[in-house]
């Protein structure tokens, strides 16, 4: 009885970590997403200050 209650909380605690690295990568994902669309935008802006 206790070893299930043992594993279910190491099981537990393995799925909080799983979804906090997946939620950190998401949220990395999204910086860059967002900072190569600035990037983007920018570079258009510059683009069309010299013509």
């Amino acid at each position: 009885m206790e070893f299930s209650k043992r594993m279910r909380a190491s099981m537990l605690i393995v799925i909080m970590f799983c979804m906090m690295c997946v939620a950190s990568v998401f949220t990395r994902e999204t910086q860059l997403s967002e900072a190569e669309n600035e990037q983007e935008a920018d570079m258009y802006a510059v683009c069309e200050t010299r013509y």
